[in-house]
C-alpha cells in the first residue's frame, strides 16, 4: 500500500511539475523584522517643504511574499512629526507649533519591478512600488513657555466650524474631542484616523536569509486635525494656567510650615495666562496669594477674568486650511529574516 502512494504521489507530482515550477524556484516566504528612519509632516504649517523638522520613527515590519513579484506586508510605525511657523516660516506672523506622536498600523501591497528572491544570488535586488491602506492614532501636542500640553483637551479654533469641517472619523473619535473614560479618574482622549500610504524604494538580498529595503513612503490622511490647525479664529480662545509656587525657607533651608502647610512666598509666586488659539496675544501674569489661588482682576460684576488676552487675530480669521488635508511622509529602513512556509517547497515524500 505504501509503494502504492508512493507512486501516485509521484506521478501527481510529474503531472503538475509545469505549473509548479515557479514554486520550486520562488517559494512562498514570510520576513520578519525590525525598520526605522525618519518621519516629516506637511499640512498648514508645513504646506511646501518635505522632510523639514523631520524626527525618528521605529516599529516592526511582517512581508509574506507570494512569488518573485508581489508581496503583501503589515507594518507597526511609531513616528513623531512636528512644524513651527517660527522655523517653517511659511506663515511665521502666526506663532503656532505641534508635535504629535503617530501610532500607525499599515497593510500594503508591494510589486516588484524585476524579479527578486531573497537568498537567490541572481535576482537579490529590485526596486519595487507600494501601495495599501492603514489605521492610525495621533496625540497632537504645543509647546507653552516649558510646557508641552495634550491639544486634545482644547478647543483652539471656532466650534462650529470645526464640526462643519471634520471627517467621519473626527466625528466619531478624534476631534470631537470627547473623553473615553477608563476608571473613575482616568480619561484617555483618542484622535484616530485612515490613511493611504504610497511610495517606493529597493530591496537587496544580503544572504540566504537576510534581506534589507529602503523606501520614501507618503501617508495621505483624511483628517486636517494632526497639527490641530484647519479652521479660524474663535470667539473665545482658549486659555492655559502656568502656576509657578514659591516656597518660604528658613536659614537652614527647610520649608517654613504653618498651620500644616508651607507658606507661600507670594512676592516670588505667579500665574502665567496664555492664548493657545493665538499666541501673539500678550503673557498676561498674576499674582498668587498666600492660599496658593490666582489673584485674577475683576469685572464690573466682581468676577474673576480668566480669559486670556487677546491677539492681533479676530474671531472668524482663517487660522488654518480646511481645505487640503494633513499628510505624514518617511523614509525607511528594514532589516528582514526570511522564513520559508511548510509548503512553499512543493512535494515532500521524506515522511512517505
Amino acid at each position: 500500500m505504501n509503494r502504492i502512494i508512493r507512486l501516485l504521489l509521484i506521478l501527481s507530482c510529474l503531472a503538475v511539475l509545469g505549473q509548479v515550477y515557479a514554486q520550486f524556484d520562488d517559494p512562498k516566504t514570510i520576513e520578519v523584522g525590525p525598520h526605522g528612519g525618519i518621519s516629516y509632516y506637511m499640512g498648514d504649517l508645513n504646506p511646501v517643504k518635505p522632510f523639514a523638522m523631520s524626527d525618528w520613527q521605529y516599529g516592526g515590519v511582517i512581508r509574506y511574499n507570494q512569488d518573485s513579484r508581489w508581496s503583501f506586508r503589515f507594518e507597526y510605525t511609531h513616528a513623531t512629526v512636528k512644524a513651527s511657523d517660527d522655523k517653517i516660516k511659511w506663515r511665521p506672523e502666526r506663532g503656532l507649533n505641534f508635535m504629535a506622536n503617530i501610532n500607525d498600523f499599515s497593510l500594503m501591497a508591494e510589486f516588484n519591478f524585476v524579479e527578486y528572491f531573497t537568498g537567490n544570488p541572481k535576482r537579490n535586488v529590485s526596486p519595487y512600488i507600494f501601495a495599501g491602506v492603514s489605521l492610525f492614532q495621533y496625540t497632537p501636542y504645543t509647546s507653552v513657555g516649558d510646557s508641552l500640553l495634550n491639544l486634545l483637551y482644547h478647543y483652539t479654533e471656532d466650534t462650529k466650524a470645526l464640526s462643519d469641517s471634520a471627517s467621519f472619523f473626527d466625528k466619531l473619535i478624534g476631534r470631537e474631542k470627547a473623553p473615553f473614560k477608563f476608571g473613575k479618574d482616568k480619561d484617555i482622549l483618542l484622535a484616530t484616523g485612515i490613511s493611504i500610504p504610497f511610495g517606493m524604494g529597493v530591496k537587496f538580498s544580503l544572504s540566504r536569509h537576510m534581506a534589507a529595503t529602503v523606501e520614501w513612503r507618503m501617508h495621505k490622511t483624511f483628517t486636517d486635525y494632526l497639527d490641530d490647525v484647519a479652521t479660524v479664529y474663535p470667539n473665545k480662545s482658549s486659555a492655559f494656567e502656568y502656576k509657578h509656587v514659591e516656597y518660604v525657607k528658613n536659614a537652614q533651608g527647610q520649608f517654613v510650615i504653618q498651620d500644616g502647610k508651607k507658606v507661600v512666598d507670594v512676592e516670588n509666586s505667579y500665574a502665567l495666562i496664555y492664548n493657545l488659539s493665538d499666541p501673539t496675544a500678550e503673557i498676561l501674569q498674576y499674582n498668587i496669594d498666600s492660599d496658593e489661588k490666582v489673584v485674577y482682576p475683576l469685572d464690573e460684576n466682581g468676577k474673576p477674568i480668566k480669559d486670556p488676552a487677546v491677539g492681533k487675530y479676530k474671531a472668524d480669521q482663517q487660522r488654518g486650511n480646511s481645505a487640503f488635508n494633513d499628510w505624514f511622509g518617511m523614509i525607511n529602513f528594514s532589516l528582514t529574516w526570511k522564513f520559508n512556509l511548510p509548503d512553499g517547497r512543493g512535494c515532500n515524500l521524506s515522511k512517505f
